[in-house]
């Protein structure tokens, strides 16, 4: 990462943790043949698209495109890292604090960021859901 990048995110108040996990792009990439995917918009216009590959109740992987800024990006990286791996039931009531918290602090006004992740989590484990009980 550019070294004048990096000082703008710590001087915005993003944390250490947060950099670095921008830094790496976690899980930033087109996940192939997904259970489901979904998007979700928020106010401020930024878009994620979250891809999971889930099976046996489990998110066996996580991945995500994005259109928006930095703390998207970070909250979209963190929610996918918390999730890997976790049964269906520990994710379900993931809260923006959560996502905060596991990137060790964001500004405050990229929290709707957080709140873009949760919402994305929401919606397609809601999906996945209707389509368990269709099938």
């Amino acid at each position: 990462m550019e070294e004048v990048r990096q000082q703008l995110l710590e001087a915005m108040g993003f944390s250490p943790k947060a950099i670095t996990i921008l830094e790496k792009n976690l899980n930033m990439y087109t996940l192939e043949n997904p259970s489901i995917t979904e998007k979700h918009q928020g106010s401020c216009g930024d878009i994620l698209f979250l891809s999971l590959k889930i099976s046996n109740n489990q998110i066996d992987n996580a991945a995500y495109e994005y259109i928006g800024c930095a703390g998207l990006q970070a909250c979209a990286s963190a929610l996918t890292e918390m999730i890997k791996g976790k049964e269906i039931d520990e994710i379900k009531n993931i809260e923006v604090k959560d996502i905060i918290d596991y990137l060790e602090g964001i500004p405050k006004q990229k929290y709707e960021c957080a709140e873009i992740s949760r919402d994305t989590l929401r919606k397609a484990l809601s999906k996945w859901s209707e389509t368990k009980v269709k099938s």
